[in-house]
């Protein structure tokens, strides 16, 4: 079953509560109005440009309880909650958009993670958007063929090192007007990988999305 049916079934399943407090949500809408006002969504004054990236999109700031959410369900594998996030995601990125793009990138996983997570959770989080927009999903464009150690383990400087060359274009691409996406976007060198990779190969413009994003302090940036 899809993440599309799932959220279906999800919202026939509960309905007409919320999915995160349990009490009466919004009609069509995953949660009622006192946790939709509590989440972190991220504020224009806070789309700070991300260093040697094009434009960017995201939904919420990288915190409690997005963050928590981010995590257990990569961990935990809680498809019911990742629909919900997609709902909200979509949310989020849906009204800042000044130009729909083409076609949404997912950041591409590689096979071993991606058989032992058993799904990629920034191409499910990109469902709703691209439902909603009319645009394919781009999941045999880019694949990704160096097993990158994660992330999260890693400083700025080591994060750009341990992406060189982890991304191989497949497949040409006919769209002119690419968005990558990402669960989360930090540094943002996946995505200035990626976006390398397009842009080498024709695509005229890139913008990133992410479900969430970190905001840097002047004390945490250094």
């Amino acid at each position: 079953m899809n993440t599309s049916a799932l959220w279906q079934a999800f919202q026939q399943t509960i309905m007409p509560h919320c999915a995160f407090c349990g009490l009466s949500r919004i009609a069509g809408y995953p949660l009622c109005t006192q946790c939709h006002e509590a989440l972190p969504w991220l504020q224009p004054e806070q789309n700070l440009p991300l260093n040697g990236c094009p434009a960017s999109l995201s939904a919420f700031v990288y915190q409690a309880p997005i963050s928590n959410l981010l995590l257990g369900i990569k961990f935990g594998k809680n498809l019911r909650e990742l629909a919900t996030l997609g709902e909200l995601t979509a949310t989020g990125i849906l009204p800042q958009l000044e130009k729909v793009p083409d076609a949404i990138l997912p950041v591409p996983l590689h096979n071993a993670r991606l058989h032992k997570r058993g799904f990629n959770q920034a191409l499910e989080l990109a469902r709703p958007l691209a439902k909603q927009l009319g645009i394919p999903l781009l999941t045999r464009t880019i694949t990704r063929n160096k097993a990158t150690l994660p992330q999260t383990e890693l400083n700025a400087k080591q994060r750009q090192h341990n992406l060189q060359q982890a991304f191989q274009l497949n497949i040409p691409t006919p769209y002119r007007h690419i968005a990558i996406f990402d669960d989360v976007i930090t540094t943002g060198a996946t995505a200035r990988e990626l976006a390398a990779l397009l842009l080498a190969n024709g695509v005229e413009h890139v913008e990133i999305w992410s479900c969430a994003r970190t905001i840097f302090t002047p004390q945490t940036h250094d």
